[in-house]
């Protein structure tokens, strides 16, 4: 065997993880059984297993050892999420994305949603249509439309989705404080909703869309303006100067990574 190297460690664990020789949840090797099977220091063996756990691929538990790690649609969203902030993303381009990825996620899940996913949309309406909140409606609308995108069962949609959840959270908080645009969502959610229990593909899709539409035309005089800037100025208007867009959404991403990653999304809505 030709001498091993942290590099071709690295390598070698990764091929073992993406060609599923070890699966989500599968322990690791020892440190001590993988340095001495490589030839390499402890420390070495260490760094690499490090490296893996900053990539996503493995959870290191302590006094436990490393696992394998169940992929996640948020995996490299956060820094999609940061680039899109670098380049000033809009309003306009975000509603385009968003017209674009839930319309036709809408179509999928009409198609393939599980009992499970449909009965888990219910619930998320219901809530929204009886909390006061403003942010547990924007919790809870993002929740809705994060379960359509994902029981349309297509993990690279999944994934896209993820990497817009917080700008889309940021412009909830407007539309969601205007009474009217939120009476109108309910409706639009509903329909929604009733196409993909129904398996009506064209329909969720048309519904979806309309739903989508109502919001470029709440936007229509903020559409080139920074998404981060109007949430801000709606976060302010609604609770004080002293609060910050990243407490807020450092809430929102911890709480939604939990429930999609969640083992049962009815369980995590009840």
């Amino acid at each position: 065997m030709s001498p091993h190297t942290r590099d071709s460690l690295a390598a070698h664990l990764l091929d073992e993880i993406l060609a599923g020789r070890l699966a989500s949840g599968a322990r690791l090797p020892p440190e001590r059984t993988l340095a001495r099977t490589f030839g390499l220091s402890r420390p070495m063996v260490r760094e690499v297993l490090r490296g893996l756990a900053e990539r996503g691929f493995v959870d290191i538990v302590p006094s436990r050892g490393t696992f394998v790690r169940e992929p996640r649609s948020t995996d490299g969203a956060r820094s999609l999420d940061t680039s899109y902030r670098r380049r000033n993303t809009s309003v306009r381009e975000l509603l385009e994305t968003r017209m674009m990825v839930e319309a036709y996620s809408a179509r999928l899940a009409a198609c393939h949603a599980t009992d499970t996913e449909i009965r888990a949309m219910r619930r998320c309406l219901d809530d929204f249509a009886t909390t006061r909140r403003v942010l547990e409606r924007a919790r809870l609308d993002l929740a809705f439309h994060a379960l359509v995108v994902r029981a349309g069962h297509n993990t690279v949609i999944e994934t896209m989705y993820a990497s817009i959840t917080s700008l889309t959270f940021e412009l909830m908080l407007r539309s969601l404080s205007d009474r009217q645009a939120r009476q109108a969502s309910i409706s639009q959610h509903d329909e929604v909703w009733q196409a993909i229990r129904d398996r009506d593909p064209d329909r969720a899709y048309a519904a979806m869309r309309e739903h989508l539409d109502l919001t470029r035309q709440l936007y229509a005089k903020d559409l080139e303006r920074r998404v981060d800037q109007l949430a801000l100025r709606e976060l302010q208007r609604m609770l004080g100067p002293s609060v910050t867009l990243e407490g807020i959404l450092d809430d929102v991403a911890r709480r939604h990574a939990a429930f999609q990653n969640a083992p049962g999304v009815a369980d995590e809505l009840s």
